[in-house]
């Protein structure tokens, strides 16, 4: 959780959690996803656009999420391992700080099923890292 500060007073805190959809059926990742009760969901995968089941690419998950799903590129993994090698993580990170200042629940979704394995994971440290 980060709890942001401006001129002394207290804001409300960030939450941000993140998810993976590897190895789960539709239904049971959309229900987890629900129960986090996001703001918004970051979609932080170099490429949105084939997924298993198709259920799970970007026009997908629009139709699903709305106004609550946004596709950073530039936090894509180009290289898949890690630590990553982020698509512009400059560029990237900058623009989900922007995503914090006006949403309390932030989820990053990517492909991989443990957070520890993916790159998700670095970039929610690194957020964490910079606000605290």
């Amino acid at each position: 959780m980060i709890t942001k500060i401006d001129g002394g007073k207290l804001l409300t805190p960030n939450k941000i959690f993140t998810i993976g959809y590897g190895g789960k059926k539709p239904d049971d990742f959309f229900k987890e996803l629900d129960g986090l009760n996001p703001d918004i969901v970051v979609d932080v995968r170099e490429n949105p656009f084939k997924a298993y089941l198709n259920c799970y690419t970007k026009n997908s998950l629009e139709n699903h999420l709305k106004e609550k799903y946004v596709w950073i590129r530039e936090l894509g993994n180009k290289t898949r391992t890690l630590p990553p090698t982020l698509v512009d993580e400059e560029e990237g990170l900058k623009k989900l700080k922007q995503i914090l200042q006006t949403h309390s629940t932030v989820i990053l979704l990517c492909a991989e099923k443990e957070e520890e394995n993916c790159h998700r994971n670095y970039i929610k440290k690194k957020i964490e890292q910079n606000q605290m």
